[in-house]
């Protein structure tokens, strides 16, 4: 095959064993790569009720058609499975989908292996790494690498093996303690942070993946793709966008965020952190904290960074990262202007293997429950939780990843510490158990809707919502121009900037822009090169000509775009099978209860009857019904009349379910 490998590899850790399954052409061309071949398994492997760490649940990590190439941005790797973290109104033991998405160069060394996709189940009777050298699979003994953290535990596999361009992805004491929103990471500190994944790979009693490979990625027009490949590149090598990040990273968004009023502060408690631009700025941040820029594979614009500090407490400290949604969430979240505390945060939980979103959720909503007098240092241990200590913080990390005290608590979720503690669940902003990330779904409607019909809960890089308003180092109208057509632009921005917080078009912008960013998960290539972050344009523009070039399947765009939507549909299908619909779309009661406090949007809160006018809209676009199930019609429109019987029974649990409540 051109630009996929044509195999997937398939690993039983109860058996030591492994097999290679080839892929027909018409698999992929109908799911793809990445993101839709793994939540095609994903799906279909798994059923009805299924705890997320069975060890007959699959865990997959999928690469794309580009990835391996040089086409701009092609380093993704998805990883996905049932999430351990997420749950829903049904019960706290109610599980759909789960996936995170991590840079670094992971996925094109799978491919060099020979591999579009690996699939691990099973559980190894002691702690073992999986040891891959292109068709060679060996299992070794992880015993003395048990309980490392990931920067120590992955020099010591590279030295093992004697190569240094090993690439191994790893999780961390978190993930071995089932921390549930533990994370994997590669290349040290890349990470896929988000729905638990790294608790899942710990179930499994899999330390690490290393892997390295001598194939080729073949391409249809080799030719033709270096041109498109370069002229894309050059594109986002030159953007204002990607010029910006460049220099800043992603801390550039707490410019645009603050600008504008949008960056949640103390737990969401206070919608707005006076001055936070000038404290967490990117520039400032560079000028301080900065040692090298990092990119991903065939990255052109080098966003991530390696952190030294130079001077003050935390003197000496240095590593990979942060990005801004680590910074925003052991920052603002937790009430600290202590910019480099943070930095060190975030250092810890990474290397302890920890999402940082999550952890953030946890530490702040204790600290607001601290606040409000719901706990006390007698139910947590003897530990004082009060805004911006960044030394109590630290610790609380380690507790959490080693289930330490109060950090066991912790370590299942903020919701779930909640339900078990009695208290404070008003304070856990959420959608299906995943914490927000740092928009305040108050005032962001289209980020506040894409939150809540994300296929993994809570999530802001789902779909585009940052499209709703003047964003990421782009002007408005260079923003416009490359994204939407004409009609679009009229549609989406008619009455900015008011239109950001008001819900008419959020409907329309979430459906199309969540298979936009579906399209990018399947090729295998980074979101920042589309849109407003990168400056590459739309997908057709950018990532859709690549993929024909490098497989030659002579897919148009429409296929392509429907192919992203069965992606989308056989992950809420996921949810649906357990009864999971329009009642999990939504968010907690605090948004729609309680105003936003100070900044420009004083005052401002959900509207009930808006928000279920809008869910409707959403599910019509869709075309599912009022409830937000797949349809009969629907599924068979895109080739999944197979979960049509899951769709009834999980619309059954629903009606019941719906009838209890009105008792």
């Amino acid at each position: 095959m051109n630009g996929w490998m044509g195999r997937r590899l398939r690993v039983d850790l109860t058996e030591s064993k492994a097999k290679v399954e080839k892929l027909s052409p018409e698999y992929l061309r109908k799911w793809v790569g990445g993101r839709g071949i793994n939540s095609e398994v994903v799906y279909h492997e798994t059923w009805q009720g299924m705890d997320p760490l069975d060890p007959r649940a699959p865990l997959c990590f999928g690469a794309g058609p580009c990835v391996g190439t040089f086409a701009p941005l092609s380093g993704r790797t998805t990883i996905t499975a049932r999430s351990p973290m997420t749950c829903s109104y049904l019960g706290n033991e109610i599980h759909g989908h789960g996936d995170s998405n991590m840079g670094g160069s992971f996925s094109s060394a799978m491919k060099y292996a020979g591999y579009d996709q690996l699939v691990i189940k099973g559980r190894a009777e002691k702690p073992v790494y999986i040891w891959i050298d292109d068709d060679k699979v060996e299992f070794r003994d992880a015993s003395h690498l048990w309980g490392l953290k990931i920067k120590e535990a992955t020099k010591m596999i590279l030295e093992e093996l004697g190569d240094p361009d090993i690439r191994v992805t790893m999780i961390g004491p978190a993930g071995e303690n089932l921390v549930k929103f533990a994370s994997v990471a590669n290349a040290f500190s890349s990470s896929g942070g988000r729905t638990g994944m790294g608790c899942v790979m710990g179930a499994k009693n899999l330390k690490a993946i290393a892997i390295r490979g001598s194939n080729p990625v073949t391409l249809a027009d080799p030719e033709a793709f270096a041109k498109q490949a370069w002229d894309l590149r050059e594109k986002v090598h030159n953007s204002p966008a990607a010029q910006r990040r460049r220099l800043e990273g992603s801390m550039d968004l707490f410019d645009a965020g603050n600008s504008i009023g949008i960056n949640a502060y103390k737990n969401c408690s206070v919608g707005y952190m006076e001055g936070i631009e000038e404290i967490y700025g990117g520039v400032q941040w560079a000028e301080k904290f900065l040692f090298r820029r990092k990119a991903c594979w065939g990255c052109p614009v080098s966003c991530g960074r390696y952190t030294y500090i130079k001077e003050g407490k935390w003197a000496g400290v240095s590593c990979g990262g942060p990005e801004m949604e680590s910074v925003c969430n052991l920052g603002p979240r937790i009430g600290t202007e202590d910019v480099a505390g943070v930095n060190v945060l975030c250092c810890v939980a990474n290397d302890l293997g920890i999402d940082t979103v999550s952890g953030g959720a946890a530490i702040s909503w204790a600290m607001e429950c601290f606040e409000k007098g719901d706990l006390s240092e007698k139910d947590t241990g003897g530990i004082p939780f009060e805004w911006g200590d960044i030394e109590t913080s630290i610790k609380v990390l380690e507790m959490m990843a080693y289930r330490e005290g109060f950090g066991d608590i912790l370590a299942e979720g903020a919701i779930r510490a909640a339900e078990k503690l009695g208290v404070g669940a008003h304070f856990v902003g959420h959608c299906r158990g995943l914490d927000h990330i740092s928009v305040d779904p108050r005032i962001a409607l289209g980020f506040s809707l894409g939150y809540a019909m994300s296929t993994r809960g809570s999530d802001h890089l789902k779909n585009y919502s940052c499209l709703e308003f003047p964003g990421c180092a782009m002007s408005r109208k260079e923003q416009i121009s490359e994204v939407f057509d004409p009609e679009m632009e009229k549609e989406f921005w008619k009455d900015f900037p008011n239109e950001m917080s008001e819900m008419k078009t959020k409907p329309q912008l979430c459906t199309w822009s969540e298979k936009n960013k579906c399209v990018a998960d399947i090729v295998g290539c980074c979101c920042q090169a589309i849109g407003s972050w990168g400056g590459a344009g739309g997908w057709n523009d950018a990532y859709a000509p690549l993929f024909r070039l490098a497989t030659g399947v002579d897919m148009p765009d429409e296929e392509l775009f429907k192919a992203a939507e069965r992606v989308v549909a056989i992950e809420r299908a996921e949810w649906n099978r357990e009864g999971s619909a329009r009642q999990d779309d939504t968010h907690t009661d605090r948004f729609f209860d309680e105003p936003v406090v100070g900044g420009p949007h004083d005052g401002k809160k959900l509207d009930r009857s808006e928000w279920a006018k809008a869910q409707s809209e959403y599910y019509r676009l869709h075309n599912w019904d009022d409830a937000g199930f797949i349809t009969p019609e629907k599924a068979k429109d895109l080739g999944l009349e197979e979960i049509i019987p899951d769709m009834e029974a999980g619309e059954k649990i629903y009606r019941e379910w719906m009838e209890k409540r009105k008792k």
